[in-house]
């Protein structure tokens, strides 16, 4: 009697630990790739920031041992940037397109953004072609000025290129979705070695509306936080010689 008891003891302990195995919720994945609604919302982001017209931003860039407080706007209707760079040694006004970036010293204003309107062209300027893989300055500014498209995207597209889902935060309050962008919007190839969280260079911080709130740029193993604030902006044009 008691041999069927102790057999009837060890069958419900383990019927208890499969059911206890079987019933274990799956671990929340960190990272996969973008489901189709995903890939709506990071579909509108680029256009919505063509449609504001421009947009404020905020960063901190590290070049060397020093580091720069970047606060400005870039409008993307005009494809212009202009922004204050508290630069160590001088501080100065940044303006750039998507090829070129201009340097004048100039203290920024009360609120530290550079001062409007943009002084004229004069010899005064220091110019350059933009340079993202050389300067961690020029790839955030390469990135802002990417971050704008006259249309949507196509989502089928950007779940094609393996644009990946990273998960859900909050940036100022505000619930977004993070994702990994790939460094193309080009359909990847069954050859291209699938795309991770630590190969891509780009993270996009998009609210549950379409509206990109932050960016994180890779720049040779670091990586570089751009805070764009859902604020006014102003229309930037540049300025003739």
């Amino acid at each position: 009697m008691s041999r069927v008891r102790r057999l009837g003891v060890a069958g419900l302990a383990l019927a208890l630990l499969l059911t206890g195995c079987t019933a274990a919720p799956e671990p929340e994945p960190t990272w996969r790739p973008v489901t189709g609604e995903e890939a709506q919302i990071l579909a509108v982001a680029r256009f919505n920031n063509f449609d504001a017209g421009s947009r404020p931003f905020v960063t901190e860039v590290g070049e060397g041992d020093e580091t720069q407080h970047v606060q400005g706007w870039v409008d993307y209707s005009s494809q212009v940037g202009y922004a204050a760079a508290s630069d160590p040694e001088q501080p100065q006004t940044v303006l750039w397109t998507s090829d070129s970036v201009g340097f004048l010293p100039a203290d920024p204003d009360a609120d530290g953004n550079p001062v409007l309107p943009i002084p004229p062209f004069d010899d005064t300027w220091q110019t350059a072609a933009l340079a993202p893989s050389d300067y961690a300055l020029d790839a955030v500014l390469a990135v802002l000025s990417g971050l704008g498209s006259d249309r949507p995207d196509n989502p089928l597209l950007v779940q094609q290129s393996g644009t990946l889902w990273l998960g859900r935060d909050e940036v100022d309050g505000v619930a977004v979705t993070v994702f990994a962008a790939p460094p193309t919007d080009e359909v990847r190839s069954p050859d291209d070695p699938p795309l991770t969280p630590d190969s891509a260079k780009l993270r996009l911080a998009v609210d549950d509306e379409g509206l990109l709130r932050r960016a994180d740029v890779q720049f040779r193993g670091d990586w570089i936080t751009i805070d764009l604030p859902d604020a006014p902006a102003p229309a930037l044009t540049l300025p003739t010689p």
